[in-house]
């Protein structure tokens, strides 16, 4: 991946400290320093350790450059770090909230440092999207919940932070997001690969600690699946133009697997869903005909490889696999979507709200809500039609800015995967880091299709949209 200099940020706030800075953290070594990072702690339970560390790097980038993806490459490094420890309590909360005495004055330097060039912000395409999701989410409930359910701390958190803090996240990382699309788009890829990368070493540090006889069951496997399914994709895309384009494929390949032996059903049923139209996707664009003969050669010996090892006896256990893929899991979803269906019909324009509560259906965690464990049940059923609305307009927009060519579609095929299984899953309402992820791959999908607006001599304005 190349840098160059001031070319990611042509006017202004990119000096020469700035410009090695990113190149250093294009680099496939800062990628690496973020998987051992995480990995290493998490063989000792240290999840602390690996999410201190990645948040010191999130405060260097922030120091160090305007360009805003190795900040946000290591904040999704972070929230992977702690996601062993699932249900933690509001104590275990507030002692991670230490944090913020670090990021917090590397933003507000970070904010006025690069401050050169800010000369008005003019919205994107997702902006109002956006804004009308926020406005959903603050009317949610309204005639239906209590004031103590509304403004109670975990609610506010999500209302918060899926909407008007997700707007201003938005905001800031379009403002420093860098003008060049193939540097920006190969960087989320990148990204996304070394946190796949990360999950699958947790999974082998998992199954040697377990004794090596079965493959090991994490709590965590949802969030794993959630991030292959944008991750398998992009792999293939990087793959395209790659001179190891075979080590992309297979790699692409082992995220399928483990997707499907983690036990994840949601997961296992989009990633299948989404295997073929990201394989077509990367041999149709791949130029190289000789190596899309050779790798659909390897492709055809892998299929055969894996229906030899997991389908012996053939069509008959097959046929038994997809007759006991439950994909609610097995654990009440069929009742959360009753409840929803109930509260939609009975509260329809405005919902029960985020705040709801509802102990004799669903006992909540510190910090949980009450989650339907589906995008449109929960969406219906919290915000009422207000909120159809608004998320439909955010879904348009979002499929709007969808080209043909090949980072699109890749981009395209993880998100109907994400959606796919947010429909059986609490996906678009976990706002760190799935909310935060959405919307940056459509502010980069919207830089990689769209031109950057123009001064009067022609020269690019970067991506502080400003005249």
């Amino acid at each position: 991946m190349k840098t160059g200099g001031t070319a990611l940020f042509p006017r202004g706030g990119a000096g020469r400290t700035a410009a090695i800075a990113d190149r250093a953290f294009a680099s496939p070594a800062y990628f690496a320093l973020l998987v051992v990072s995480c990995a290493l702690p998490y063989i000792f339970g240290a999840y602390a350790v690996g999410f201190w560390l990645c948040a010191a790097f999130l405060s260097v980038a922030l120091v160090v450059t305007r360009n805003i993806l190795p900040s946000f490459a290591a904040f999704l490094f972070c929230t992977v770090a702690v996601i062993e420890q699932y249900g933690i309590t509001y104590d275990e909360i507030f002692g991670y909230a230490g944090v913020l005495a670090l990021v917090l004055p590397a933003l507000i330097y970070h904010i006025f440092r690069y401050a050169k060039g800010r000369r008005g912000y003019k919205p994107g395409r997702m902006f109002l999207p956006q804004a009308a999701v926020s406005a959903a989410l603050l009317l949610g409930g309204a005639g239906s919940i209590s004031v103590k359910e509304y403004f109670a701390l975990s609610p506010m958190y999500y209302v918060l932070f899926l909407g008007v803090a997700l707007l201003a996240i938005m905001v800031f990382c379009d403002c420093d997001l860098p003008r060049d699309k193939q540097y920006i788009s190969a960087y989320i890829a990148d990204t996304l690969i070394a946190v796949a990368v990360l999950f699958s070493l947790m999974w082998l540090i998992a199954f040697i600690k377990g004794g090596g006889e079965n493959f090991p069951y994490r709590q965590w496997k949802n969030n794993a699946g959630n991030f292959m399914l944008f991750a398998m994709p992009l792999t293939l895309w990087r793959g395209i133009n790659s001179r190891i384009k075979a080590l992309h494929l297979c790699f692409a390949l082992l995220q399928v697997a483990l997707v499907f032996l983690s036990g994840s059903r949601g997961a296992t049923l989009m990633m299948a869903a989404i295997l073929l139209p990201s394989l077509i996707t990367y041999f149709v664009y791949m130029k190289d005909k000789a190596r899309r003969a050779a790798e659909l050669a390897l492709l055809a010996a892998a299929f055969f490889a894996f229906a030899a090892v997991f389908l012996t006896g053939g069509a008959r256990r097959l046929m038994e696999a997809i007759e006991n893929m439950d994909i609610f899991d097995g654990n009440g979803r069929e009742e959360l979507y009753e409840q929803g269906i109930k509260n939609m019909l009975e509260y329809p324009l405005f919902g029960v709200g985020i705040g709801y509560i509802n102990e004799e259906v669903w006992e909540l965690n510190d910090m949980a809500v009450f989650w339907y464990h589906s995008t449109p049940v929960q969406i219906f059923a919290s915000m009422g039609a207000v909120g159809g609305v608004a998320y439909l307009w955010q879904l348009i927009a979002r499929l709007k800015l969808v080209r043909r060519n090949a980072f699109s579609l890749c981009v395209l095929w993880g998100f109907i995967g994400f959606e796919g299984y947010s429909c059986v899953n609490t996906g678009d309402f976990t706002p760190l880091p799935f909310a935060v992820l959405a919307v940056m791959m459509f502010l980069i999908l919207e830089r990689y299709n769209f031109d950057v607006p123009c001064d009067k001599e022609g020269v690019g304005i970067d991506f502080m949209r400003s005249y």
